[in-house]
């Protein structure tokens, strides 16, 4: 008899040795479904964060850019573009790691000593370029923030499928599999058991007639 393809030994050490990773396996499943709740939540939770910071990277953005442009038309484009050919493209950022429920994430951080200095010309600019210069550097901070968020939760929703994943597995093929061979190895147990218990009482019952039979014969000499 054959189960999902494997052959198991019918003996009790077996039946003894399944019925124990069965136990096991339950308790393993439980843990993964504990996980997976977990995950659900922080992945809602993240999303929301998400939406906000996305929210608050777009909304710094457009305010940098009408800064922006209110300047430009005060001080004209030969004038911002001159001052902006002063500025080196110098701006890192760390790339760091930190762990969220067993899931590794990124954590993004400019480094502040390198962002450009204000362009020697900033006399000659408008006071609107000067602080769209301001709300530019905070819009590149919320948009990493945008990145580190967007970047976490594909990690989450990566370890939830991932963990599904092991939950399908468990109840669709280990957990009925060792259930089956567990079936199995009883039932042949028992029918063994069965056979025994027959083959003793017919042992019993020839011994039975043998008794009668030698009872008979020396009642019969006497």
């Amino acid at each position: 008899m054959s189960f999902f393809g494997d052959r198991v030994l019918p003996t009790k050490i077996n039946l003894i040795r399944l019925r124990s990773e069965l136990k096991s396996l339950k308790r393993i499943r439980r843990v993964l479904e504990e996980k997976r709740d977990v995950l659900i939540l922080y992945v809602r939770q993240t999303s929301e964060e998400y939406k906000r910071a996305y929210e608050e990277a777009a909304s710094k953005l457009m305010e940098a850019y009408r800064l922006y442009m209110a300047g430009l038309s005060n001080t004209g484009l030969p004038q911002v573009e001159s001052a902006a050919e002063e500025t080196p493209p110098s701006t890192l950022v760390d790339i760091g790691t930190r762990v969220l429920f067993a899931v590794k994430v990124p954590e993004l951080k400019l480094l502040p000593h390198t962002l450009p200095d204000p362009p020697g010309a900033v006399a000659r600019l408008s006071p609107s370029i000067i602080e769209a210069r301001k709300k530019l550097l905070e819009a590149v901070e919320a948009l990493l923030k945008v990145v580190e968020i967007e970047y976490s939760l594909r990690r989450l929703l990566a370890e939830l499928r991932d963990t599904q994943r092991q939950i399908n597995t468990l109840d669709n093929v280990i957990i009925p599999r060792t259930q089956e061979n567990i079936k199995y190895i009883k039932l042949v147990l028992d029918d063994r058991m069965r056979e025994e218990v027959i083959r003793l009482k017919m042992i019993k019952k020839r011994l039975e007639r043998k008794r009668q039979a030698t009872s008979g014969s020396t009642g019969g000499l006497a």
